[in-house]
C-alpha cells in the first residue's frame, strides 16, 4: 500500500513539473510582403505582443530569426518562404537562460519539395466552355462570345505575347468572322504565335443521337472548314467537357479525320488511349471536371503563394501515376465554365515564375497554355498511357428525344434525306459526266443545320432554343428531302420505260431489299388499281381512299442495292391471299398467329421458329404505360433517374374493342381507342402478309404535357437473361460486352461517376434493338432514339421488356429553365419482326424501318439509256454497308464511305455502274492519299472489323 502511495506522489511531482506549452499562431501580412535576405527569400510575418514579451528570442533550426516591436502590439519578424519544415522554438529571453515558451513545427508559406515536378511544367489551359445557348439565347450568347469573349481575348494577346486561351468547337469561329470578319488575319496570326485555338468539331453533340454520317461531318465543318478557311490554321483536339457519354466508334472517327487529342470531363483525371473496335484510337484527357478547378479549387484566384500552396499539395498526388508511366513532368489546370470570359493570368504565373527562380529549389515552371500545346507535351516515345476500349452510355438521353421527340424525329429523317440526296445526286453527275449540277452549297447548308443542335437543349428561355433547334433539323430535312426528289427526277428521266403509268422504286441502302411502298394516285379514278412488275406479274397491292385523296400501297421486292425497280400501274383488282385468316382481333398469315386483347397483342406465335413471342403476364404486346418520373435529363450527373408508379396506368389496364380496319393483300390493319388520364390513345397495329413484320403505331392527338411523366412502349419477350444489342453510329453495341468495363469515374455536382457502364439503363439507339436467346431474336425498329430492356415499374418482372421510350414532360435543369411539355398531337411508329437468334438476323431489318424506299411516278412511255431495273453500286458483304457517295469537296472526284459492321475482317468486292480510273484510299475528311491499284467497275478492297474506310474514286 505504501508503495502504490508513493508510485501516484511520484507522478503527481513529475505532472507538476512538465511547464505547459501553448501553440503560438504565426500571421503573414496580406497581401504577401517577401524579399531576399542573405540568399534566401523571407516573408514579412506577425505575432501577438501579448505573447511574446520584450527580449524574447526565436530560432528556426538553430539559427536566430529576426524579429522587430512594432508599436501597434504585433510583433514583426520574417521567416524562410520556401523551404522544408523545421522546428521553431520560442524563448522568454535570450536562448541562454533555457526559458522555452513553445516549441513547434515551422513549415514555410511554400515548400520546397516538388519532387518528380521538380525541373516540370504546370500548363494554365484557359478556355470557354460553351453550349449553343444555355445561359440565354441562341443570339444573346452568340453575341457574348463574340464580344465578350472572344474578341476580348485577341485583344489581351495583342498586349500579353504569353497569354493563351481556346474555344473548344469551330462553329464559335465561323460566328465571329460571319459577323465580324475583319478579325479573320488577327485570328490566323493569333493560332500561328500559338495564342488561340479552336476544337476540331464543329459543336459538342450527343455522340450517340448523331447517325454515323452526322457525326462524320462533325470533323468536315470542324478540322476541314479550318484547314479549308483559315491558311496556316489547323485544329488537332476535340472537345465534348460536358456529356456524360462517349459513343463506341468516335475515337475511330478523330483518329481518321486526323485530330490527335480528345479532351473530355466526367471522367477519372487522367491520360487514355481510348480505342473503337477498330483498334484507331485518340489519346483522351480528362481533368476530372471541366469547372472544377475554377468554381472549387480556384488555384488562381488569389496570389502566386495561394496558388503554389495548392498546387504542391495536388501535384504530389501524381508522381506515383505520372512515374509509372512514364510520362513527362507536365501537369495542367483547366481554367473554364460555362460562357467564361478570358482571364489574363500571366502578373500571377509571372510572380510564380519569379518565386521559383529566386528561391534556388527546383519548382515547376507556371505558363499560360492550350490543350494542343500540353497534350503535345505529354504525347513522346515513351510515354504510357491507359487502354480503354467501349460505349459509355449517355446518361443524358432523356433531354433529347423523350423530351423532344419531334425535333430527333426530324434530325433522323435529316440524316436519310441528306445521303440519300447525295448519293443520287453523285450518280446523276456521274451519268451526266458534269459536276456542275451538283448542289454542293445547298448540301453543306442543309448538313451543318442537320448537326447544328448541340447538347444545351432547355436552359435561360430554352423554349426559344429548343423551337431554333427544332427548326434547324426541319430545314435539313426538307432541303435533303427536294435535293433527292430533284436527283431521282433526273435519274428517271433516263430510264428505258416501254409502257405508261410507271412506278419507279429507288433503295438508297447497301444491300437489295424489300419494303412497302406508297404512291399518290389521286389523279386516277376509281379503286380498281394493281400493281405488275416489268414481266407482267401481278405485285399484291392496296388502294386506300381519304377525302379526295387515293393511294396506293405495294410491296416491292428485291429492289437492287442503291439502284432502282420499275413497277406498272395497272386498272385491276388483287384478290385476297387465300391463306390469310383475319378477324375482329386475330390474324394468322404464314408468318405469325396473333390474337389481341386489351393493350395489344396477347399471343404471338412466330409460326416459322414455332416459338410464342411474348410473355403478357404483366403487359401486352405493344401496351404503353404513363410513369411518373422527376429527373430532369441533363441534370443526372451521377446515374439515370428512375421512374416511379406515381400515377402509374397502361393500355392493358383498360377495357376496349379492336376494330379491323383494312384487310388487304397486303396487312391485316388494327385500331383501338383509350382514354388516359388527361389524354387519349388510338393504337393501330398492321399486321403485314408479304414481308416478316408488324407496325405497332400510336396516336395522341391531345397531349396536354403533365409535368413529370413518362410514356413507354413496351414488348415483354418471352424471354429470360436475353442478349441485347442496339445500333449506334456505326457501330454495334453488345450490352455487357461492348462498353467501358471501368467505371468512368470523375466529378459532377451530384456526386462521384461509380457506376459500371454495362448497368447503365436506358440507352441510346440509332435505329434499332434487338433480343435474343438460343431459340429467337426480335428486333425493333423505329425512330425513337431512346429505348430499354428492363421493367421499369415496381415489382418489376425478370424476363426482358423491350420499350421505346415516346415521351417525357420534364423540366430543364437550369433554374431558370423551361419545361418540355411538348404539348399537342405526336405520332409513332415501332416495327417488329422475329428472327432466328442474334443481332445480324435482324440487322437489315432494323435499319430499313428509317429508310423507306423511294418512289417516283413516270405517266408516259420514254426512251432512255438505263434498263428498268438496276443497281448503281452493289457491295459483296452484306454486312459492309456504304454510308454514302458524294462529290469530293475539294475536287471534281467523288468520295465513297463505308463501314464494316459484323466485326470481321474482309476482302470485297465494289460494283460500280460506271468504270473509274483510279481508287485511292484517304481520309474521313478527304485529306491524304493511298493507293489502292484498282481501277475499273470492279473494284477489290480489303476493309478491317469494324473499320470506317473512305475512298475516292477518279473517273
Amino acid at each position: 500500500m505504501n508503495k502504490i502511495l508513493f508510485i501516484v506522489f511520484s507522478v503527481c511531482i513529475m505532472a507538476k513539473s512538465v511547464i505547459a506549452q501553448k501553440e503560438i499562431r504565426i500571421n503573414y501580412f496580406k497581401p504577401y510582403q517577401y524579399h531576399e535576405f542573405a540568399g534566401q527569400l523571407v516573408a514579412k510575418a506577425w505575432l501577438s505582443a501579448d505573447e511574446m514579451k520584450v527580449g524574447c528570442s526565436i530560432f528556426l533550426d538553430g539559427k536566430e530569426i529576426r524579429i522587430t516591436k512594432v508599436d501597434s502590439g504585433k510583433v514583426v519578424l520574417f521567416l524562410p518562404m520556401v523551404g522544408k519544415a523545421g522546428e521553431l522554438i520560442f524563448y522568454s529571453e535570450a536562448k541562454s537562460n533555457k526559458k522555452v515558451i513553445s516549441k513547434q513545427v515551422f513549415t514555410p508559406l511554400i515548400s520546397s519539395d516538388w519532387g518528380y515536378f521538380g525541373k516540370g511544367k504546370i500548363h494554365l489551359i484557359c478556355s470557354s466552355h460553351q453550349d449553343i445557348a444555355w445561359m440565354n439565347t441562341p443570339d444573346s450568347c452568340r453575341h457574348e462570345r463574340i464580344h465578350d469573349i472572344i474578341i476580348p481575348a485577341l485583344d489581351i494577346m495583342d498586349k500579353d505575347p504569353k497569354f493563351k486561351f481556346e474555344m473548344e468547337q469551330t462553329l464559335n469561329l465561323i460566328e465571329v468572322l460571319e459577323e465580324v470578319p475583319s478579325e479573320k488575319q488577327r485570328i490566323i496570326e493569333a493560332f500561328k504565335r500559338g495564342q488561340f485555338t479552336w476544337g476540331a468539331t464543329y459543336i459538342q453533340p450527343y455522340e450517340g443521337l448523331e447517325s454515323g454520317e452526322q457525326l462524320v461531318r462533325q470533323s468536315y465543318f470542324g478540322r476541314k472548314w479550318i484547314l479549308d478557311n483559315m491558311p496556316g490554321m489547323d485544329a488537332l483536339a476535340a472537345y465534348n467537357v460536358d456529356v456524360p457519354g462517349r459513343t463506341l466508334q468516335f475515337p475511330q472517327i478523330l483518329e481518321k479525320s486526323g485530330i490527335k487529342y480528345l479532351f473530355v470531363s466526367r471522367f477519372q483525371e487522367g491520360f487514355y488511349n481510348w480505342y473503337s473496335p477498330n483498334g484507331s484510337k485518340v489519346l483522351t484527357y480528362s481533368p476530372g471536371n471541366y469547372g472544377w478547378s475554377l468554381l472549387v479549387y480556384k488555384y488562381f484566384e488569389d496570389d502566386a503563394i495561394t496558388a503554389l500552396q495548392k498546387l504542391n499539395d495536388v501535384i504530389k498526388n501524381w508522381e506515383a501515376y505520372y512515374a509509372s508511366h512514364n510520362l513527362p513532368a507536365h501537369y495542367a489546370i483547366v481554367i473554364s465554365t460555362d460562357a467564361a470570359g478570358p482571364k489574363n493570368y500571366s502578373p500571377l504565373i509571372d510572380e510564380w515564375n519569379e518565386i521559383a527562380k529566386e528561391s534556388g529549389f527546383e519548382i515547376p515552371e507556371l505558363q499560360h497554355s492550350t490543350a494542343e500545346e500540353f497534350l503535345a507535351d505529354i504525347d513522346v516515345p515513351g510515354a504510357k498511357f491507359d487502354s480503354i476500349y467501349g460505349e459509355r452510355p449517355n446518361l443524358w438521353l432523356y433531354i433529347h428525344g423523350p423530351a423532344h421527340y419531334e425535333a430527333i424525329k426530324a434530325k433522323k429523317a435529316a440524316a436519310v434525306s441528306l445521303t440519300s440526296a447525295e448519293i443520287f445526286s453523285s450518280i446523276a453527275c456521274m451519268l451526266e459526266e458534269n459536276n456542275s449540277t451538283y448542289p454542293s452549297s445547298d448540301l453543306n447548308k442543309a448538313w451543318s443545320k442537320a448537326i447544328y443542335p448541340d447538347h444545351g437543349w432547355g436552359g435561360k428561355h430554352g423554349e426559344i432554343t429548343d423551337s431554333i433547334f427544332k427548326d434547324c433539323f426541319e430545314q435539313a430535312n426538307s432541303i435533303g428531302l427536294k435535293l433527292t426528289e430533284k436527283a431521282l427526277l433526273s435519274l428517271v428521266a433516263r430510264i428505258s420505260l416501254k409502257k405508261s403509268d410507271n412506278i419507279v422504286v429507288f433503295n438508297n441502302l447497301s444491300w437489295a431489299r424489300d419494303g412497302m411502298v406508297t404512291v399518290d394516285i389521286s389523279d386516277h379514278t376509281g379503286t380498281d388499281w394493281s400493281v405488275i412488275d416489268t414481266s407482267g406479274n401481278i405485285v399484291p397491292s392496296n388502294v386506300t381512299e381519304s377525302g379526295k385523296f387515293r393511294n396506293l400501297s405495294f410491296i416491292a421486292t428485291k429492289v437492287p442495292s442503291i439502284g432502282y425497280k420499275t413497277y406498272i400501274l395497272k386498272k385491276a383488282k388483287t384478290n385476297l391471299i387465300e391463306q390469310v385468316k383475319v378477324g375482329s382481333n386475330y390474324c394468322e398469315n404464314k408468318f405469325y398467329r396473333l390474337e389481341l386483347n386489351n393493350g395489344g397483342v396477347k399471343k404471338l406465335l412466330d409460326k416459322e421458329l414455332n416459338r410464342y413471342v411474348f410473355n403478357t403476364t404483366k403487359y401486352q404486346g405493344g401496351d404503353v404505360i404513363n410513369l411518373g418520373y422527376k429527373g430532369n435529363g441533363a441534370g443526372e450527373f451521377v446515374q439515370v433517374h428512375p421512374t416511379d408508379n406515381d400515377g402509374y396506368e397502361s393500355l392493358g389496364t383498360k377495357v376496349t374493342d379492336w376494330l379491323l380496319i383494312e384487310n388487304s393483300p397486303l396487312c391485316a390493319k388494327y385500331e383501338a381507342k383509350y382514354q388516359m388520364n388527361g389524354f387519349t390513345i388510338k393504337q393501330i397495329i398492321v399486321v403485314y402478309h408479304q414481308i416478316k413484320r408488324i407496325d405497332f403505331e400510336y396516336d395522341i392527338p391531345n397531349w396536354a404535357g403533365e409535368h413529370n411523366r413518362q410514356l413507354r412502349a413496351t414488348f415483354p419477350l418471352l424471354m429470360k437473361d436475353a442478349h441485347i444489342t442496339y445500333d449506334v453510329p456505326m457501330g454495334i453495341v453488345n450490352i455487357g460486352e461492348d462498353e467501358l468495363t471501368r467505371s468512368p469515374g470523375g466529378w459532377a455536382w451530384g456526386g462521384y461517376y461509380r457506376q459500371m457502364p454495362k448497368e447503365i439503363n436506358p440507352r441510346e439507339i440509332e435505329n434499332f434493338i434487338t433480343a435474343s436467346d438460343n431459340e429467337l431474336g426480335v428486333t425493333l425498329s423505329t425512330n425513337i432514339s431512346v429505348a430499354d430492356w428492363i421493367d421499369p415499374t415496381r415489382e418489376s418482372v425478370d424476363y426482358t421488356v423491350l420499350q421505346s421510350i415516346l415521351l417525357s414532360s420534364h423540366k430543364s435543369c437550369h433554374s431558370e429553365g423551361n419545361w418540355y411539355h411538348q404539348t399537342g398531337s405526336h405520332k409513332f411508329r415501332i416495327s417488329l419482326t422475329s428472327h432466328q437468334p442474334g443481332w445480324k438476323n435482324g440487322y437489315n431489318f432494323g435499319v430499313e424501318g428509317n429508310n423507306p424506299l423511294l418512289p417516283v411516278k413516270v405517266q408516259k412511255q420514254q426512251d432512255g439509256s438505263l434498263p428498268a431495273e438496276m443497281s448503281f453500286l452493289t457491295v459483296s458483304s452484306p454486312f459492309v454497308r456504304v454510308t454514302t457517295l458524294k462529290k469530293a469537296e475539294n475536287d471534281d472526284n467523288f468520295i465513297l464511305r463505308c463501314v464494316e459492321m459484323e466485326g470481321k475482317q474482309k476482302n470485297i468486292e465494289i460494283d460500280l455502274f460506271s468504270p473509274v480510273k483510279n481508287v485511292v484510299k484517304t481520309n474521313l475528311i478527304e485529306i491524304g492519299e493511298e493507293a489502292t491499284g484498282q481501277n475499273g467497275k470492279k473494284i477489290k478492297v480489303h476493309i478491317g472489323k469494324n473499320a470506317i474506310e473512305t475512298f475516292r474514286l477518279i473517273p
